[in-house]
């Protein structure tokens, strides 16, 4: 059987749109235009960590306020955290912020305290903490501590890593991942001071952060 011209053009096309990444979006407020694909590995990364549908955190009364203190009302869905973040922009909190932002420097003074990592409050909570801790620059520098501390299994490896470049630029030191910038008021995206940019994919990678230059997309096209 001969197949014409037009039909293999046509077959081709026809495949190229298949594997056409999807386009990414946040939340219903702050969507993007930057491609990625659903089954990229860190997408896939963070759905598996923040899937709390086994229930196997130990405390749900202290989950409950950190969620309500964090401003999370609903199930995480991935990706949960993008890699993005613009210095001097505060995250919405929740109410009760502040009570449960001294309860965690609290803990995080005392010697042997059981800290809120996945086992003890979910996935959830861990993403709870991450928020509320970088109001406060005390709880930063001892909640990062305790999250490095924790590991990967306990403490999701983008939220670690978006908050270590977080506090070093407060501590006067440049990001290791690319994941904070600056927006100046004319509305031009820059990435913050940075340390060794050519292996930042790989360090990227480890965190399961997006790719360098689908972070800097969605860095320039957040609302």
């Amino acid at each position: 059987m001969k197949i014409s011209l037009q039909h293999i053009i046509a077959l081709a096309l026809s495949a190229l749109t298949v594997a056409r990444p999807l386009v990414a979006q946040s939340t219903a407020a702050q969507r993007t235009t930057c491609a990625y694909a659903p089954s990229a590995p860190w997408v896939q990364r963070q759905a598996l960590f923040f899937d709390d549908s086994k229930h196997t955190w130990s405390d749900d009364t202290l989950r409950t306020a950190l969620l309500s203190a964090a401003g999370i009302t609903g199930d995480l869905r991935a990706p949960v955290n993008y890699g993005v973040q613009f210095v001097g922009v505060e995250a919405k909190l929740g109410a009760g912020a502040d009570a449960m932002i001294a309860r965690l420097k609290a803990l995080g003074a005392q010697r042997g305290s059981v800290w809120p990592t996945r086992s003890v409050v979910g996935a959830a909570g861990v993403h709870a903490v991450y928020l509320l801790s970088q109001r406060d620059t005390a709880l930063g520098r001892s909640a990062l501590h305790r999250m490095m501390e924790a590991g990967p299994d306990e403490s999701p490896a983008i939220d670690v890593a978006v908050f270590e470049d977080h506090m070093r630029l407060i501590w006067g030191r440049k990001q290791l991942y690319g994941t904070q910038f600056n927006r100046t008021s004319d509305g031009k995206t820059t990435l913050a001071a940075m340390e060794d940019s050519a292996h930042a994919d790989l360090r990227r990678e480890t965190a399961g952060l997006p790719p360098f230059k689908i972070g800097t997309c969605l860095a320039k096209t957040w609302k």
